[in-house]
C-alpha cells in the first residue's frame, strides 16, 4: 500500500499558549510508505487524528528526514482538511522526490484550535 502514514501518538491538552488556543494536539507520525513525486507534481497523504476539525491550525512541524541533502527536494505542508483528518501535502518543486525518500521518516506536528 503506497503513500501511507501511521500515527504513533497523539497528546491532546491545554498546557501551552493559554488564551490563544482552546486545545492543542501534539502528534507523532511515521511515513510507512511514500511513492515518488514527479517534478511539479503534488501528492496528498492523510491520516486520522481524533478530535481535530476544519479551522484548526498547524502551528508547526518537524521531520527526521534531511530534505536539504541535494537529492530530494520538496515543499511540505500540513493542514487539517476534515474532521479527524490531518493531511500531508508534498509538492516536488525543484526536482523529483524519490520513491521512499520519506519512508520511515518521523514527523512531529503541533495542531491548535484557535480561541478567536
Amino acid at each position: 500500500m503506497a503513500n501511507t502514514l501511521t500515527v504513533n501518538s497523539t497528546a491532546q491538552g491545554k498546557e501551552q499558549f493559554q488564551g490563544l488556543f482552546n486545545e492543542m494536539w501534539a502528534v507523532t507520525i511515521t511515513v510507512t510508505d511514500q511513492d515518488a513525486v514527479a517534478l511539479t507534481d503534488t501528492a496528498v497523504i492523510t491520516c486520522t487524528v481524533p478530535g481535530v476539525a476544519v479551522g484548526d491550525m498547524v502551528v508547526g512541524w518537524g521531520c527526521s528526514v534531511d530534505m536539504s541533502d541535494g537529492t530530494d527536494n520538496a515543499t511540505i505542508m500540513w493542514q487539517v482538511t476534515a474532521a479527524n483528518t490531518l493531511s500531508l501535502t508534498i509538492h516536488a518543486d525543484a526536482g523529483e522526490l524519490a520513491d521512499d525518500a520519506l519512508t520511515n521518516g518521523v514527523f512531529k506536528v503541533l495542531v491548535g484550535r484557535p480561541n478567536w
